[in-house]
């Protein structure tokens, strides 16, 4: 758990442009702790917050298959997928729940589709941690949100 929540702060604090294959993903985390303790609590509270409305609304659009791999008529559920948790926490962190609500089916259809392309599904599951697979998921998944969200999305860092 302690972990996840390690990712979500660290994709959210640093730029995505820092993680490198040099540390990957163990040293990513390091520096976003690092940030933690450095960052006014103002920020550490909007983050919190942030974080429970992304909690929020992954349960609201997928239920308990949220943060895993599954297709729409997929009843068994599947292994939670960090890499997914990744890209759907801070992607619908900064959404309003009732936005979300309101695109839920075209988020899912979204949603969907990435699961039938190649490399997008490559990239939350074959090597995930390194820099390629990270960027490409960020870059898919923004895009797919800035399609179904427009403005109010912006890129996770």
């Amino acid at each position: 758990d302690r972990e996840f929540v390690n990712r979500f702060c660290a994709f959210r604090l640093l730029d995505l442009d820092t993680y490198s294959n040099k540390d990957e993903m163990d040293g990513f985390l390091a520096r976003a702790l690092t940030n933690m303790n450095q960052v006014p609590e103002t920020e550490l509270s909007r983050l919190s917050s942030e974080f429970r409305n992304a909690m929020r609304n992954n349960l609201a659009v997928f239920g308990e298959h949220a943060f895993r791999k599954h297709r729409p008529s997929q009843e068994r559920r599947g292994v939670l997928n960090a890499s997914l948790w990744d890209v759907m926490s801070t992607g619908l962190g900064r959404i309003p729940e009732g936005q979300v609500l309101a695109r839920k089916n075209e988020l899912l259809e979204r949603f969907y589709s990435l699961m039938d392309d190649d490399p997008f599904n490559r990239s939350i599951t074959y090597g995930p941690n390194s820099a390629n697979q990270v960027r490409h998921r960020f870059e898919v998944m923004s895009h797919n949100l800035a399609e179904v969200f427009g403005a109010q999305h912006d890129r996770a860092n």
